[in-house]
């Protein structure tokens, strides 16, 4: 018995490749048509949606913190501010100054942050040896490590001084001169 072959139509294979390209580019015209559409947001849109990402996360810490004894938060809001300063957002950490502090003894940004570049080490890790409360101001006794030059860096102790008006709302400062660097 002979198996007949059938004739294949020629105009077939380039019909399904036309089609083919044809679904492609309706795909990539539909994609970039949606990115230009999301890359279309206003600043002030973008603002919004940034406004209302940092107070969802605000309200995220705030329930954290709202579980933490005293002595967890002050230590928190002593970590925060180092974190800040690790990742050199200067302006944030400055903001964060207790006011009377900051105008005694960094007037400006600039003064602020020269003054950590100097005198800090480019990454620290804190440990804490005491916590203590003085009416509504907490005073840490921190010891802050170069994690970068470990013992051969520079390592001292200084006093963290924190005031919290709220969850994740606090003031801060510390004993500047603990950090300063003494001539060898």
């Amino acid at each position: 018995m002979a198996v007949k072959r059938s004739k294949k139509n020629p105009y077939l294979m380039p019909a399904i490749i036309a089609i083919a390209l044809i679904v492609v580019l309706i795909a990539i015209i539909t994609l970039t048509g949606k990115r230009k559409n999301g890359a279309s947001l206003t600043e002030t849109e973008i603002a919004k949606i940034d406004a209302k990402n940092q107070e969802q996360q605000n309200i995220e810490i705030k329930q954290d913190l709202s579980k933490k004894s005293e002595q967890e938060r002050m230590q928190y809001y002593c970590g925060n501010f180092f974190n800040i300063i690790n990742s050199k957002n200067y302006e944030k950490a400055y903001s964060l100054l207790y006011s009377e502090y900051k105008e005694n003894y960094f007037p400006t940004l600039a003064n602020f942050e020269r003054y950590l570049k100097e005198n800090f080490p480019s990454n620290v890790a804190l440990s804490y040896t005491n916590i203590e409360r003085l009416g509504d101001i907490y005073v840490l006794s921190v010891s802050v490590k170069d994690t970068v030059n470990g013992n051969y860096g520079h390592n001292f102790d200084m006093y963290v001084v924190l005031q919290e008006k709220d969850l994740n709302d606090y003031v801060i400062s510390f004993s500047r001169n603990s950090a300063v660097r003494e001539e060898e």
